[in-house]
């Protein structure tokens, strides 16, 4: 048995601009169309600034809609360097031998969004939630704007917060304290207050979503998610790691600055480890986004070497076996292996170090490598992915 959800990870073969790149890409993107439906992309481009990111993001739609007319997947474009290149893509899709599904595109306030609904379940992907154009010029009001636009998807089709299975939040200057410099309020800090408004109007019985708070250096914030609400049954399960205390149960000592009017206090970062779904015969891991934090404390201080190994040892322990049962996830499988891995680094200078380590530990694993700014200013490299559980 293998999973149905197939997730691919595409460079262009040849350009050097921006826009030769895209064209490359764009027709990678058609060849896969041609046997599979595409429920979700993920464009990560190299920009300058914001007036950059929105050309560039106005070059990739337009594409979008000249090759794919109105089958237009979910599609989010990350302010994310690609690692030596100037734009890369990763594609969620499903093959379209596969009978009992319907899927449909959607829009609301301007984004789209796929839902996939069988006799088994009903899953969202959404991706490129946003505020329009950067209206807002805080990240508490976009991250608002964002948060209050997946509010209404889920809503639209019966689901709540406690139905997202995997999130990622895209927060531009993430350490910074843009627009909130008045009150000493860190960007990252903003959005797990907004989160945390929103997450407070669902009942979360089986654990938070995995998820990812990563830097843009433009963009804004740009929010994405899969969703799952199970017909028939299924598991849901949170992950926990033992060497780990849960992000949501972080001490004040570890949140940088002041919190947001909308809460007492300063609230934390609200998503698991990983989360494991069993549902219509898949079986997959989505690992969240990990660092060199040991219970709450970061680890390896100016060493990327001592980071990336710490990094990719929680993720070991995260996965292993024995976590897995006592997880409560049953020995009912043959063999667990990542089908992608991305791995963001902070500086550019420390890349070969970080790939030489990922790549010996992954080994035939596609690798996304982008460069971007970490959710603490200490940390110089975050690694997410997601595994598969077969038999």
């Amino acid at each position: 048995m293998t999973n149905k959800h197939k997730r691919k990870y595409i460079l262009p073969f040849g350009g050097i601009s921006f826009y030769e790149q895209l064209a490359d890409c764009i027709s990678q993107i058609d060849e896969i169309k041609r046997d599979n439906n595409i429920l979700q992309l993920t464009f990560f481009i190299r920009s300058g600034n914001n007036t950059d990111y929105s050309e560039k993001k106005r070059a990739i739609l337009e594409s979008l809609h000249e090759h794919l007319g109105e089958d237009i997947p979910s599609a989010s474009i990350v302010g994310q360097i690609p690692d030596n290149k100037e734009l890369s893509v990763e594609l969620v899709y499903l093959s379209k031998d596969i009978d009992d599904l319907r899927i449909q595109h959607k829009i609301i306030d301007h984004v789209t969004y796929t839902l996939v609904e069988s006799d088994a379940e009903k899953a969202i992907f959404a991706g490129g939630i946003a505020s329009d154009e950067f209206l807002f010029s805080r990240r508490s009001d976009q991250a608002e704007a964002a948060f209050n636009i997946m509010d209404k998807i889920l809503k639209e089709e019966s689901m709540s917060f406690a139905n997202i299975i995997r999130q990622w939040n895209y927060v531009e200057d993430i350490d910074g304290f843009n627009g909130e410099t008045e009150n000493k309020i860190q960007n990252y800090q903003a959005l797990n207050d907004v989160r945390s408004k929103y997450y407070a109007t669902a009942q979360f019985v089986h654990g938070y979503p995995a998820a990812t708070g990563i830097g843009m250096n433009s963009g804004g914030v740009v929010l994405e998610f899969y969703a799952n609400k199970p017909f028939i049954s299924e598991e849901i399960i949170p992950i926990k790691n033992p060497q780990q205390k849960d992000a949501y149960t972080y001490s004040e000592n570890v949140l940088v600055g002041n919190h947001l009017n909308i809460q007492p206090k300063k609230t934390s970062p609200k998503f698991e480890r990983a989360k494991y779904i069993s549902a219509a015969n898949d079986k997959i891991i989505f690992v969240s986004g990990t660092a060199a934090i040991k219970g709450e404390v970061t680890v390896g201080i100016g060493d990327v070497e001592t980071q990336t190994r710490t990094t990719v040892e929680n993720i070991r322990n995260l996965i292993s076996h024995e976590n897995l049962v006592t997880n409560q996830i049953l020995n009912n499988y043959s063999s667990l292996s990542f089908s992608s891995i991305r791995v963001y680094v902070k500086y550019q200078r420390d890349m070969e170090i970080v790939r030489d380590i990922c790549d010996a530990s992954f080994p035939g694993v596609q690798i996304n490598y982008l460069v971007a700014d970490i959710c603490r200013e200490a940390l110089l490299v975050e690694i997410e992915g997601i595994a598969e559980l077969i038999g």
